[in-house]
């Protein structure tokens, strides 16, 4: 054979080989998840844990899968495995959907506890360990590779604890304190085992770098997690209802984070780094993510890292079970002392949890020593120790028989604490009563049970009425259905309703229930926590439910979801959920700062853009706020659940509260000044919620198979580009003084704007200042560019916003003096409009459309309108039209109206006019007010003039919005200046 045959033949081998390893790694994925579906429904028959079964399954895969025909090659894959490529593929989906999964408020509450589990009680355990192999067990081993063993065997695995976790009803703190210390471990056990190892080996540079090797593994992980975490949110934010991309991008941000930590020169902790990035993910990523794709991400990685969790479990199996077909090294006593070791290693944990008692007690949330012994038991270890010990064992360097100690003792004890550990944590909750519900949980539980039993009945009945189903076996349908089932497996979860079971066994589920109930013996003050805290916890619903609707920002609802998390923390208090949030949404001292910084020209650009985010947040809480508080009331309401009515109704006192000081903060802060940030606020969520309303119907409509996938999909990418542009909307800027008044007087052009502004000055009166008194001269009328004034007198009582003119009547000539007082009820900033501006013919309609309502509220008695209501006489000025008749012109009063000013058929001053079809010659300009065509046909055949007006006022809430109507205040007229004007800027 020539060199170049034998080449070719080598060639030919190799990938061969390649082609036989692949098929191999395909066949043992393939039959673990055969496996792990098998083990899933034996969990679902039996009612127990699934990671025991998983191992159990691996161990005997391994055992006998050499004699199996086509996956003996597959099983010996557990020999070949490298420890290098299970860390990289295996563990960061697994970190990840952790990290993503967890309750960012509470894990950041209870991080004072979880940084000491990760850090202090691992460098203590550990050395407790080394010291039990040196000592106690007396392996012959040097105190490095004591240490080293010792590490191993204390890196709790998030996997296995997460897995446990699942199995029992413990509290949601102390399940985020547990999960929490396994997501922070990795790091420092990896930390230790890098620089134990390079001590074991003889590496005196590593045993001085312990100080350089942990700050560039945490924080050079921190430091990666979070710039993949800025990316990602760049990236992220440009695409909309992308659901694929948008998950491929956590997917690839996640092993990129791994890879460029652990696979490269950079050599920090991929753990943390992937941490850092789950956590952002978890406290701000998920509204950065569409709405529409949220719940198709946790999915995927739900069962992502399902799959792989039951693929580690079945390995780490397989590990032990190599120990009873391929090890001989190892001999009887090793297996005892491993026994011995397994037991020691919770008494090891036990004395660094107790060592660290007073840490747990007084941070975070705390912690009952009941909760403490779930602590003890809960540290349980799994993947991570296989992964070191595999490193370990293929390491030449160090001694065979070390080695396979290592490799043995790591994979007993995480089978061990897998398949015993779940039973003794479960038993523990369960012993110490921390899975128990109280008798107000009781309570409710049975107050739902009745109404989904009631809704049931209702259904049946329904069904039993329509003559399509007249062949149904209902006998059955009760069976499987009715209040039998639900209400015995209701009563046999708890601990009292299954004594009752056991003592009445024939009773009826009826009987049982009126005997469950007659056992209740609930406080009080326990039923008013509780309702307290279910109202609270809906209200966190609810507010991401308003998200993913569009009904507010992604901002706005993490902020709202953390206010309802605070008030979490005290259950046990009056709810005060807006008082101690509203500074976390509108720093006044902060909102002060960006003010007086705004009016510096260049810059002031920078700190108006940051006053008016903090606004727009502001609102957009507020409002959401107030919603979501009366849906979340209404919904308690609603559900038939067994809560004392007057306990119920001191709970929502505290609710309405809240909400009334939300409603005073929004009124005195922003409505009043802010109307266009109110108007950008509520065009975006119309605009939103509209889009993914449109979205969404498409999307049923396709489902139906009305349309086709490309014109589903066409309709789709141009709805999707709208709500991109939405997304990209700037924000409003602040208008100059110029710009503000171009807005109030429509009808005045650019010069005359700039004529008038010499004019005018500017003036702000602080809270309970006058502004005018009634008697006094009149010196012109205050246009308000922020705040609130009232405005009063005999015959008016009003409050005046934003874009309203207060004293405007003052402008006329026929008003030398003050009618009325005005005082500031906030900080008020005015322009003072002088009395020469009424001769200014585009501004005069439109202040007489604002004075209209004063002048006929002041000449009542004048024009005969005494007997006419003032809400009747406010809403025809409101649907009435201002005109200005020119001198020798003719004015339409064919539906009757009132003369304002000037003279029309020898009648001056403020005249009633009734319908006339010939109209009326004007001797000089004059200002006429004309009554809308219904109530001009009322007052042509009805002589009673108040019965015209009531007449129409009746019909006229038939075609427009209910509006709560004060004496004097400006209805029509605020509500269309609202979506206008806007605050000024002194900078003019």
């Amino acid at each position: 054979m020539t060199e170049s045959e034998e080449v070719h033949e080598s060639s030919e081998s190799s990938e061969s080989h390649e082609s036989r390893l692949t098929e191999n790694i395909i066949l043992f994925v393939f039959l673990g998840l055969i496996l792990s579906f098998f083990c899933y429904q034996i969990k679902k028959r039996f009612k127990v844990p699934v990671a025991p079964i998983l191992i159990a399954v691996g161990v005997l895969y391994k055992v006998g899968g050499n004699y199996l025909y086509l996956v003996s090659d597959a099983v010996g894959l557990i020999d070949q495995l490298s420890p290098e490529v299970l860390n990289l593929v295996i563990l960061p989906p697994l970190v990840f959907e952790a990290s993503l999964a967890t309750d960012w408020y509470t894990f950041k509450k209870e991080l004072g506890q979880i940084i000491p589990m990760a850090t202090t009680m691992v460098a203590l355990s550990s050395s407790l360990a080394a010291f039990v192999i040196k000592t106690l067990l007396g392996y012959d081993f040097s105190w490095s590779e004591a240490l080293l063993l010792g590490i191993i065997l204390m890196a709790t695995d998030h996997v296995a604890v997460v897995a446990q976790l699942k199995e029992i009803y413990a509290s949601e703190r102390l399940e985020t304190l547990i999960s929490g210390e396994t997501l922070l471990n990795e790091a420092v056990v990896i930390m230790l085992y890098k620089t134990v190892l390079a001590s074991c080996l003889g590496d005196a540079e590593g045993e001085q770098a312990v100080v350089t090797l942990f700050a560039r593994l945490t924080f050079g992980g921190i430091i990666l997690g979070l710039v993949f975490s800025v990316l990602m949110a760049w990236t992220i934010k440009k695409l909309v209802n992308d659901e694929v991309h948008e998950t491929n991008l956590t997917l690839i941000a996640t092993y990129m984070i791994f890879y460029l930590a652990d696979g490269t020169e950079l050599e920090t902790s991929g753990a943390i780094g992937v941490v850092t990035f789950g956590l952002f993910m978890s406290a701000y990523g998920k509204t950065l993510v569409s709405p529409a794709v949220e719940e198709t991400l946790h999915a995927f990685w739900k069962i992502l890292a399902q799959n792989i969790e039951s693929i580690v479990f079945i390995i780490g199996g397989m590990v032990l079970g190599a120990f009873a077909v391929g090890y001989s090294d190892l001999e009887v006593a090793d297996f005892l002392e491993f026994l011995l070791l397994f037991v020691l290693l919770y008494v090891i944990r036990a004395i660094a949890v107790l060592a660290h008692y007073p840490i747990f007690k007084y941070v975070g949330y705390g912690i009952t020593f009941k909760e403490l012994i779930v602590v003890i038991l809960g540290g349980i270890k799994g993947v991570i120790s296989i992964t070191l010990a595999l490193m370990v064992f293929n390491n030449e360097h160090l001694d065979e028989h070390y080695r396979n100690i290592v490799l043995f003792f790591a994979s007993a004890t995480a089978c061990f604490s897998i398949i015993f550990g779940s039973v003794i944590v479960k038993e523990a909750v369960k012993r110490l009563g921390l899975e128990e519900l109280t008798a107000v949980q009781e309570n409710m539980l049975v107050g739902v049970t009745t109404a989904v039993l009631q809704n049931t009945s209702k259904q049946i009945d329904k069904f039993k009425g329509d003559k399509n189903y007249s062949l149904v076996k209902w006998n059955e349908v009760l069976n499987l259905t009715g209040s039998s089932v639900l209400t015995t497996q209701m009563i046999k979860s708890t601990k009292a309703g299954a004594k009752l079971l056991k003592k009445y066994p024939k009773d009826s589920p009826e009987e049982l229930l009126r005997k469950y109930m007659e056992g209740f013996q609930i406080d009080s003050g326990e039923l008013v926590t509780e309702t307290r805290r279910r109202y609270l916890t809906t209200l966190k619903r609810l507010y991401w439910h308003e998200f993913e609707n569009g009904h507010c920002m992604g901002y706005t609802a993490l902020i709202l979801i953390d206010s309802a998390n605070q008030a979490l923390d005290q259950e046990d208090h009056h709810m005060e959920d807006w008082e101690k949030f509203e500074n976390s949404v509108y720093n006044h001292s902060l909102m002060k700062f960006y003010l007086k910084f705004s009016k510096i020209p260049i810059i002031g650009k920078f700190f108006v853009k940051l006053m008016y985010e903090m606004i727009i947040v502001a609102y957009d809480a507020a409002r959401v706020f107030i919603r979501v508080h009366h849906e979340a009331e209404e919904l308690l309401d609603q559900m038939e659940v067994d809560i004392d009515k007057e306990l119920f109704e001191r709970v929502m006192e505290e609710a309405h509260s809240q909400i009334f000081h939300c409603k005073e903060f929004a009124k005195a802060h922003i409505i009043d000044s802010y109307p266009e940030i109110i108007a950008e606020v509520q065009t975006y969520e119309v605009c939103n919620a509209l889009l993914l309303s449109q979205r969404k119907l498409i999307k049923t409509i396709y489902h139906q198979g009305l349309i086709q996938e490309l014109e589903y999909e066409n309709l789709s990418e141009t709805i999707d580009l709208n709500i991109k542009k939405l997304s990209q909307r700037e924000i409003p800027k602040m208008p100059t003084f110029k710009t503000t008044l171009k807005n109030r007087f429509l009808r005045a052009s650019d010069g005359e704007i700039e004529e008038l502004l010499p004019l005018i000055r500017q003036k702000t009166f602080k809270a309970d200042e006058i502004l005018f008194t009634e008697g006094s001269k009149s010196n012109g009328a205050y246009l308000i560019l922020n705040g609130r004034v009232r405005e009063q007198s005999s015959w008016i009582d009003q409050e005046l916003i934003t874009g309203n003119i207060v004293g405007v009547q003052h402008l006329f000539p026929e008003f030398n003096v003050n009618t009325t007082t005005a005082t500031a009820l906030t900080t008020v900033e005015t322009a003072i409009l002088p009395i020469e501006i009424i001769n200014n013919e585009a501004l005069m309609l439109d202040l007489y459309k604002e004075a209209v309502e004063e002048l006929l509220l002041l000449n009542k008695t004048n024009l005969g309108l005494s007997e006419v209501k003032d809400e009747h006489l406010l809403k025809v000025a409101g649907h009435s039209q201002i005109l200005l008749v020119k001198a020798k012109e003719v004015a339409d009063v064919k539906h009757g109206g009132i003369l304002l000013h000037g003279k029309l058929n020898k009648k001056r001053g403020i005249k009633l006019m009734r319908p006339d079809n010939e109209g009326l010659r004007a001797s000089e300009d004059s200002i006429f007010m004309s009554f809308p065509k219904e109530l001009g046909e009322n007052l042509s055949h009805m002589e009673n003039i108040p019965e015209a007006f009531l007449d129409y006022y009746g019909k006229s809430f038939k075609d427009t919005d209910t509006l709560k109507l004060e004496t004097g205040k400006k209805m029509i007229e605020a509500y269309r200046l609202s979506s206008k004007l806007v605050p000024v800027s002194s900078n003019s």
